[in-house]
């Protein structure tokens, strides 16, 4: 990790100190594959390796909430040592437990125990506390247990709900933050503790690539469009073939660098607010190795009021770079450099909210979020910037 990483503020460091599990102890048991299986016995065996001594006693589960990943919200009954300790009353457990999405899906299951693990001991950055994380490569199944965020009573963030201006530059400047943590960092070369990121790609080749090339097969493409979010898309981007090009041209673009630490997919579904307006980041699932744009990109227009994002957007871009420099990166992109590269990134964001199945995202989503990446890719010019 990067040697010259400042202190975590007491807060985090609190956090991390009660909630990062000791990871050299072996795994307690076969992960659980179904709801059902997550039992007062496995959650003891899961709590005590972080907090020994500890035993759940009862065991209620509330919710199970489906999507991408499944969490389950559950609510134990601890002996004397977990109430001594005080163990939450309730815990978020998520996985892959449903069998068709653990098996297309158990790699990202596996990246997110892996950031809890070794990844945000490590970095600043305000996410969820983890109790456990754990991966069983027997079965693919990964499993984290994380704080219940709504026993304090956060501010989960919602696409209908856009981000005030002051909101939007709470939440850059934690994203500069770790950024410049990880700003070109050896951590991320070949032969650094963080070597085996994948790097951020719009279109990958081979196995990994299979999601983003299915999605531009001509039929299914074409079948998005005719959805509603497609009637907000202008036609000029029901063009398959240009999307092809500008995303090929996008990854030529990425392999420039400067490269640094990405969470990937920040968006409003996956952001939260404390109660004292610290911006917080959940779903790390999604996490690479890239350029600074593709965050900074992708969130500035998904989090934006269509009305709002010209009027704020080269403010708010502004505000990130001197933040960038306030946290340590010497030689930041100049205004102009940031802002192609903004330009450049719009596409990433309107291919993937254009393809997003209602599956992940219902359709309110994407009928919310694709109008704001093809109203800036018309604001930006990009259909004549980039796929030509």
């Amino acid at each position: 990790m990067p040697r010259n990483m400042r202190e975590l503020t007491c807060t985090a460091q609190e956090r991390v100190n009660m909630l990062v599990a000791n990871i050299s102890n072996p795994a307690p048991e076969r992960l659980p594959l179904h709801v059902e299986e997550i039992t007062t016995s496995w959650l003891t065996s899961a709590l005590a390796r972080g907090h020994a001594g500890v035993t759940v006693e009862s065991l209620a589960v509330s919710d199970v909430m489906y999507g991408t990943a499944t969490k389950v919200r559950v609510h134990p009954g601890y002996n004397a040592r977990g109430r001594e300790l005080g163990l939450p009353e309730s815990l978020i457990v998520k996985g892959g437990f449903v069998p068709e999405y653990r098996n297309l899906n158990a790699y990202i299951y596996e990246y997110e125990a892996r950031f809890f693990k070794e990844v945000h001991p490590h970095m600043h950055a305000n996410v969820p506390a983890c109790f456990y994380a754990e991966t069983d490569a027997r079965s693919g199944q990964s499993i984290v247990i994380l704080e219940d965020l709504r026993s304090r009573n956060v501010e989960f963030c919602r696409v209908q709900k856009p981000l005030t201006f002051a909101q939007a530059a709470a939440n850059l400047d934690a994203q500069a933050r770790w950024h410049a943590q990880f700003w070109q960092s050896p951590e991320l070369d070949s032969g650094g503790e963080l070597t085996w990121l994948a790097p951020q790609d719009p279109l990958p080749d081979g196995e990994s690539g299979t999601y983003h090339w299915g999605q531009l097969k001509p039929d299914v493409f074409a079948s998005y469009t005719q959805l509603p979010r497609g009637a907000a898309v202008p036609k000029r981007f029901h063009d398959r073939d240009w999307m092809e090009r500008a995303l090929l041209d996008l990854r030529a673009f990425d392999r420039i660098g400067p490269m640094t630490l990405l969470h990937g997919d920040v968006h409003l579904g996956n952001l939260y607010f404390d109660r004292d307006g610290t911006p917080g980041f959940l779903d790390w699932q999604s996490y690479r190795r890239g350029p600074w744009a593709h965050d900074v990109t992708y969130f500035l227009i998904s989090a934006l009021d269509i009305a709002d994002r010209p009027r704020w957007e080269r403010a708010l871009l502004e505000h990130y770079l001197e933040r960038l420099a306030f946290y340590g990166v010497k030689e930041p992109p100049s205004f102009e450099t940031a802002l192609e590269a903004y330009r450049r990134h719009i596409v990433y964001g309107l291919f993937f909210w254009l393809v997003n199945p209602v599956e992940w995202q219902v359709e309110v989503n994407n009928c919310a979020v694709a109008p704001r990446f093809a109203m800036a890719a018309l604001d930006h010019e990009i259909h004549d910037l980039i796929g030509r």
